[in-house]
Parts: structure tokens; C-alpha cells; sequence
């Protein structure tokens, strides 16, 4: 198929963009009024129903939610770098910039970012059994990304190698 004859993806892309946008704006509420949302969320006892008992200090619900709140934030902190390398993804696939090593580097950051956040919600079961569900999300998303990045990795490697052919 040539060039023309394609599908055009820029609506999709722009959506994307636009839904990178909003996303953005949210998250940027959600460092603003995140003291006031979390505590809304803690004290409606979604969040309070149990905690690891063994740790001890963990003990009294305050200290719990602090945590809670700690993870909170370090999560919505390791969003903007995963927005900023889907909105340069993007941006490159708009370029017709598909295989290159740059977007391979982008989603390295992506899944690096969504493995930190599991961990920062696995640490945060110890107060919560509730994150358990948001660090088998990070966990899953991070795997994924990484997985497409070896394919496109290896697509590089092969295009590259069919160039030296030509």
C-alpha cells in the first residue's frame, strides 16, 4: 500500500493528545486538593479496612493515612514523566517517527515509572490492602510497555540490518 492509499491515523492521535491534556489538568487537581481527596477517601472508611498488623507503628489509623497520602503523591509525581513521553510517542508517530530508538527510550521511562509505582503501592499495603489493586495495575502496565518495547526494539534491530542489505 503506498502512502496515500493509508489509513490517516491523526484523529486517533489527536485524541490521544487530547486525552494526555485532560489527563494533565487532572493530575495537576489532584497534587492541588490531594490532602483534602485522600482524607475524603481515608475517613469514608474505603481505605481504613485493614492493614498489616506485624508493623506495629502502623498502628493508629493517622499514621496509616499518611503513608496512604505519601504514596498518594509519589504516584501522581511519576505521571508527569509517563505523559510526557506518551504526548513525545505521540508526537513522533504524527512525524511518521515509528521505528526509532528515541520511542524505545520513551516507553523504557513508561514502564520504569509504572514498576516505581507499584512498588510505592506495594510498600503502602503494609497501611492499606486497598493499593495492593493500583500495584498489580502498575505492575501490569509496566509489563506490557516493556513488552511492546522489545518488539519494537527487535523491529529496529531488523530494519536496520534489511537497510545494510540494500
Amino acid at each position: 500500500m503506498n502512502k496515500s492509499n493509508r489509513p490517516s491515523y491523526s484523529i486517533w492521535l489527536n485524541l490521544t493528545l487530547l486525552t494526555c491534556a485532560v489527563f494533565f489538568i487532572v493530575c495537576l487537581i489532584g497534587d492541588i486538593f490531594g490532602y483534602s481527596f485522600c482524607r475524603f477517601c481515608w475517613y469514608g472508611d474505603f481505605f481504613t479496612e485493614s492493614y498489616i498488623g506485624a508493623a506495629s507503628f502502623l498502628g493508629t489509623p493517622d499514621v496509616r493515612f499518611y503513608v496512604f497520602l505519601t504514596c498518594f503523591y509519589l504516584s501522581t509525581l511519576l505521571t508527569y514523566p509517563i505523559l510526557f513521553c506518551v504526548v513525545n510517542i505521540i508526537l513522533n508517530l504524527k512525524k511518521d517517527h515509528v521505528f526509532e530508538k528515541i520511542n524505545t527510550r520513551y516507553m523504557s521511562i513508561i514502564s520504569i515509572c509504572c514498576f516505581l509505582i507499584c512498588l510505592i503501592c506495594i510498600v503502602g499495603s503494609f497501611a492499606t490492602f486497598s493499593l495492593v489493586a493500583v500495584s498489580m495495575i502498575g505492575l501490569f502496565v509496566g509489563l506490557i510497555v516493556q513488552c511492546v518495547r522489545l518488539v519494537m526494539d527487535k523491529a529496529i534491530d531488523m530494519r536496520d540490518e534489511l537497510d545494510l542489505t540494500v
